[in-house]
């Protein structure tokens, strides 16, 4: 199954810094998943009108442990298809 690369970012001490550059094994190996998770989801999804999928997806996940979906978007149309397919 193709699957969209999604770049993960991590808040550590008030810093966004990527995955790759996190210690704790445990926190890499869960947001890695998710990443792997929300790429499957969508490289599936394309905008009806453009047939374009998102672009520069990335996972932002402050202090808390929350995970922000952001990406780049052609129009509305599939800002709402991802929306859909994710739930």
């Amino acid at each position: 199954m193709n699957e969209l690369a999604v770049n993960v970012l991590v808040n550590v001490r008030g810093k966004d810094v990527p995955l790759d550059q996190v210690r704790d094994a445990a926190i890499v190996k869960a947001f890695r998943q998710l990443a792997d998770d929300v790429g499957k989801k969508l490289a599936r999804v394309s905008c009806p009108t453009h047939k374009k999928g998102p672009t520069q997806v990335r996972l932002v996940v402050d202090k808390s442990g929350n995970a922000d979906l952001r990406y780049e978007s052609c129009c509305l149309a599939l800002r709402d298809a991802v929306g859909k397919q994710l739930g």
